[in-house]
C-alpha cells in the first residue's frame, strides 16, 4: 500500500476512534438524569456515573502504554473497542433488572475501553504525519464533541420521550405499579445499546483488517537520554502544574456539560426539554474549537488564547451562579465554549516539560481523574446547597488555569522570535 494511502487510512481510523470516544463519553450527560429517575437516586449517587467511568479511563492509561510496547497498535485498538462493546452489552441486563450497581459495572468496562482507545488514538495521532500536531489534536477534539452532540440528541430522544408524564405517573404510583412504571423507563435503553454494540463491532472489524501504518513505540536510547535531560526540577514542576491544570480543566468541563440537564430541570424546565441542553453545550464547545483553530497561532499565540479562555471560564462560572433564570443556564452552556480549546493548549505546553509517552500518559490520567472526582463533588454540593450554588466549584478551577496560562506567557523577545 502506498504511504500516502496508509496515512489517510490511519488518520480516518484515528478520527473514527475519537468519534467513538466522544459519543460514548458524553452519553453520560443523559445517563445521569435518566438513571437518577429510573433508579431513584439523589444527585450524589447519580454522579457515580462519571466517577466509575473516568476512574476506569485513568486506571488503564499506563497499562495501555505497556501494552502498546508489546503488541501492535491495531490490536490495542481492537481490545479497546471490544471493551466498549462489552460495556454496551452489559447495559442490557442492567436495564432489564434495573440494578444500579450493574449499570455502574457496564460503565466501568466501557470507561476502560474508552481510556485505552483514547491513549492509543492519541499516540497514533502524534505518529501519523509531521508538524501541526496541535492543530490535529484540536480537530479531533472537535470531532469528539460533534459525536457527543449527535449521541445526546439521538439517545436522549429515545430515553426522554414522554418522560415527564412517566415521571409524574411514577410519583403517584405505589408498590407493584410503581415498579412497573420504573421498569418501563429502564427498558427504553435496551434497543439503543444493541444498536451501539453492533456499530462498535463493525468498527472493530474495520480496525482489525484495515491497512494501518505501523506506530513504533518510543524505546530508543536517544529518546531515553532526551527524557533524562528533562527530568530536572523545573521541568518536573511544570509537568506537575500542567497535570493539575488538566485535572481541574477536565473536571470543570465535565461538570459544566453533564450537570446542565438536571440544572435545567431544577430551574423549571421539563426533563424532556432539558435533555437538549448538554447537546447545546457541546455545540458551543465545537464553536470554541473552530474559533481557536482559525485564530491560533496566526492571530494570537496559544498561551494568550489559553489565558483568555480561562478568564472567560472564571467569568461564566460566577455568572452562572449570579445571573437570574434562563440567563444562568446560558452561562453554563457557554462554559463549554470557553473550555473547548483548553485541553490541546495545556497538553502541548505541558508536553515540553516531559517528552515521551509516559508524560503524555500521566497527563491523560490526570485529566481522567478530574472528570471522575469533580462531578461527584458537584453532586454532593448540589444536594447540600442546590444545583445553582454548586457551580461555585468551577471558578477556582478556571482561576488556577488562568494563573498557569499567565505563568507560561512568552516574553516580548520570545514572541518576536516566534513571528
Amino acid at each position: 500500500m502506498k504511504p500516502e494511502n496508509a496515512y489517510t487510512t490511519g488518520i480516518f481510523t484515528v478520527g473514527m476512534l475519537f468519534f467513538i470516544c466522544g459519543f460514548t463519553t458524553w452519553l453520560n450527560a443523559v445517563l445521569i438524569p435518566y438513571l437518577k429517575v429510573a433508579c431513584e437516586l439523589n444527585n450524589f449517587q447519580a454522579y457515580f456515573v462519571t466517577l466509575v467511568f473516568y476512574l476506569a479511563c485513568a486506571a488503564v492509561i499506563f497499562p495501555t502504554l505497556r501494552l502498546l510496547r508489546q503488541a501492535d497498535h491495531a490490536s490495542v485498538m481492537v481490545i479497546g473497542l471490544m471493551l466498549v462493546t462489552a460495556g454496551a452489552l452489559i447495559f442490557i441486563p442492567a436495564a432489564l433488572l434495573r440494578t444500579y450497581p450493574l449499570f455502574l459495572l457496564s460503565l466501568l468496562v466501557a470507561g476502560a475501553g474508552v481510556g485505552l482507545l483514547h491513549a492509543a488514538a492519541g499516540i497514533g495521532l502524534s505518529a501519523y504525519g509531521g508538524g501541526g500536531a496541535m492543530r490535529r489534536r484540536t480537530a479531533m477534539n472537535a470531532c469528539g464533541k460533534a459525536a457527543g452532540a449527535l449521541g445526546l440528541l439521538a439517545i436522549g430522544g429515545v430515553l426522554f420521550r414522554n418522560i415527564d408524564g412517566l415521571e409524574a405517573s411514577i410519583r403517584m404510583a405505589e408498590g407493584a405499579s410503581r415498579a412497573a412504571e420504573l421498569d418501563t423507563l429502564s427498558h427504553k435503553i435496551v434497543l439503543p445499546c444493541l444498536a451501539i454494540a453492533l456499530s462498535l463491532l463493525a468498527a472493530t472489524f474495520w480496525v482489525k483488517f484495515a491497512p494501518l501504518p505501523s506506530v513504533a513505540a518510543e524505546n530508543s536510547g536517544a529518546r531515553r537520554e532526551e527524557k533524562a535531560q528533562r527530568s530536572g526540577g523545573p521541568h518536573l514542576l511544570r509537568l506537575w502544574l500542567g497535570g493539575l491544570a488538566l485535572f481541574l480543566f477536565a473536571g470543570a468541563e465535565v461538570v459544566g456539560i453533564v450537570s446542565i440537564a438536571l440544572y435545567g430541570k431544577s430551574a423549571g424546565m421539563s426533563l424532556e426539554a432539558a435533555k437538549a441542553l448538554p447537546a447545546c453545550s457541546l455545540l458551543a464547545a465545537i464553536l470554541g474549537c473552530l474559533l481557536s483553530a482559525a485564530l491560533v497561532p496566526k492571530h494570537i499565540c496559544r498561551e494568550r488564547t489559553l489565558a483568555v479562555c480561562a478568564a472567560l471560564g472564571v467569568i461564566f462560572s460566577v455568572a452562572a451562579v449570579s445571573a437570574p433564570g434562563w440567563l444562568s443556564l446560558a452561562f453554563v452552556a457557554l462554559l463549554a465554549m470557553a473550555a473547548a480549546p483548553v485541553w490541546p493548549f495545556v497538553f502541548s505546553l505541558t508536553a515540553k516539560a516531559g517528552r515521551g509517552d509516559r508524560a503524555s500518559a500521566a497527563m491523560l490520567s490526570a485529566g481522567a481523574l478530574g472528570g471522575a472526582l469533580l462531578p461527584l463533588a458537584y453532586g454532593y454540593l448540589a444536594d447540600a446547597v442546590g444545583a445553582r450554588q454548586a457551580y461555585w466549584i468551577l471558578a477556582p478551577c478556571y482561576a488556577f488555569i488562568l494563573l498557569y496560562a499567565v505563568a507560561n506567557l512568552p516574553s516580548a523577545g520570545e514572541a518576536k522570535a516566534k513571528k
